[in-house]
Formats: C-alpha cells, structure tokens, sequence
C-alpha cells in the first residue's frame, strides 16, 4: 500500500518536475553557457572563453553597480526585517485598530511596481514634490534636494521606496509566525517573570528564530536581483549612481546589444546569490527547539 501512494506520489510530481526543468533549469544552464560566448541579436555566436568575465570585472560601471547592489541589500534589510516585525508585533497584541493598519502596511505589497515608481517620483519631485514641501514648511529648506536626479541621493532615494514596498510583507510573515507560537510557552514565560518587552526579548524572539532567517535569505536574494523599481524611477542614473547587477545586465543586453556579455553578468547574480544563501544558511545552523 505504501509502495503504491509512493509511486502515485511521484506520477504526479512529474508534470511539476518537468515544467521546472524547462523553465528553470534548461534556461538557467544556457545562460551560464552563453557566457561564454561573443553574441549579439541577428550575428553568429563566437567562442571568446572567460573574456566577458575579464570583461566584466575590469568595467568600473560593474564595480559601481556591484557596490550600489550590496548598498541595497543592507539598507533593505535594515529597514525591512526590523520594521515587519515590530509592526506584527504592535498587530499581533490586538490593539485598538491593528486590523486596518494591517491591511493599511500590506498595500504596497500588492500595488504594481510602475504605480509605485511614479508615485514615489511625484514625492521626490524637486519643485513641487511632497518631500521638499514638507522641508520647506518645517524651515527646512537646505535639505531639499533633486532627489532622484543627484549623484548623492538617487540610490538612498531608491532604498527607501524598495523598503516601504516590502516591509508589509515581512510583516505578514513575523505575524502568521507569532500566531503560530503555543500560547502555553507565554504562559509559563509570565510565571517566571517573562512579560512586557522582557517577553519579546526572552521567548517571541528565539521562537522566530527560522522565520527571522527566511526573511533574511528573501531579503539577500532579493536585493541581488531587484531591477523593476530601480529602472521605473532613475534607470540606473544619474551617471550610474542608482545602477545595480540586474540594471547594468539589462543595459548590456537590450541597449549594448551584448547578450553573452549580458549572460555573463546574470551568471555571476546567480553563483552570488547562491554563495550568499549557502553562507547563510551555515551562518543559521543551530540546534532546533524542542518543545514539550
């Protein structure tokens, strides 16, 4: 009987495997394969063996876009993890109203990434722009900038919208993880003297322990490969200070003409992020919790 579940089992994961395979795999080994080739859309594909890699990692716009993607990833953690759990945390005590606001934080998750570009464009607009008014009517008016359009504030401009977008969905992920903590483990925490912020600190937290390294894998791997919000506000400028991996491989690809160099660059993204989710996961390891 077992025997038989397991074959049936495994019939039907074949339509899944093989949709993967080639949507995922197949692809994903020839790009890697065209890396090492010189072609362009229309002409033939010829050998030229590591030279888009020299390439690549002598470009100082590589190196740019290298260092800005990194900036991204920090500052999307930073702000993204901390704010999604304190904002579960506020809605998973049932305050007065933390249903709306739970709704209200989830919205920019489901909003299209173009709405989200030009939105936030029309805050950071110089003249007329949400942000600048807002300085100029606190007396503030040496800190208005040409958000977007300087060299010193396009990229910080970017974070700040990639972190809004997705704090409510790390939100949602801390919160159906407090939700899922045994209500008896907070119960023996306030005999021993576990309420308040002491209570948070001492169970909430090592309890959240694997969901807190989820969130920080999808924030990693995420940031390595974010291009839709970065190319609807700045594409990449002004002179490059906005641009990261996947807007440079974009520009090689569809403006340059470049497509092997262009593979060559996705190549890289995906043994980067492949590297950065392994460290991770060893950085990660520990002992599971046993309950009970």
């Amino acid at each position: 009987m077992t025997g038989s579940l397991r074959r049936w089992s495994a019939l039907f994961l074949v339509p899944a495997l093989a949709l993967y395979l080639f949507v995922v795999i197949v692809p994903s080994i020839s790009v890697v394969n065209f890396g090492f080739f010189d072609w362009s859309a229309g002409l033939a594909a010829r050998p030229a063996g590591l030279a888009n890699y020299r390439e690549m990692f002598t470009d100082p716009a590589f190196i740019d876009a290298l260092w800005h993607t990194f900036l991204l990833l920090i500052g999307a953690m930073v702000v993204q993890i901390p704010l999604g759990f304190l904002f579960a945390l506020l809605i998973h005590r049932r305050y007065p109203g933390s249903g709306f606001f739970q709704a209200v934080y989830f919205i920019p998750v489901v909003l299209s990434t173009v709405v989200i570009g030009v939105l936030w464009s029309q805050v950071y607009q110089p003249q007329h722009g949400l942000l600048n008014a807002a300085l100029e009517w606190l007396g503030l008016d040496g800190w208005t900038h040409a958000w977007l359009g300087e060299t010193g504030t396009a990229l910080m401009s970017v974070v700040v919208v990639v972190g809004w977008q997705y704090v409510g969905l790390y939100m949602l992920i801390f919160l159906a993880a407090m939700q899922a903590i045994p209500k008896p483990i907070y119960e023996a925490g306030e005999l021993d003297g576990a309420v308040g912020w002491r209570r948070t600190v001492s169970l909430t937290i090592p309890m959240l322990f694997d969901t807190v390294k989820l969130s920080v894998i999808l924030v990693v791997t995420g940031s390595v490969q974010y291009f839709n919000l970065i190319w609807a506000m700045t594409k990449g400028g002004p002179a490059n200070s906005s641009s990261v991996l996947a807007s440079y491989m974009y520009v090689k690809a569809f403006q340059d003409n470049r497509l092997g160099f262009a593979s060559a660059v996705a190549t890289f993204m995906l043994l980067l992020n492949l590297v950065l989710a392994l460290g991770l996961q060893r950085a990660f390891r520990r002992t599971p919790l046993e309950l009970g």
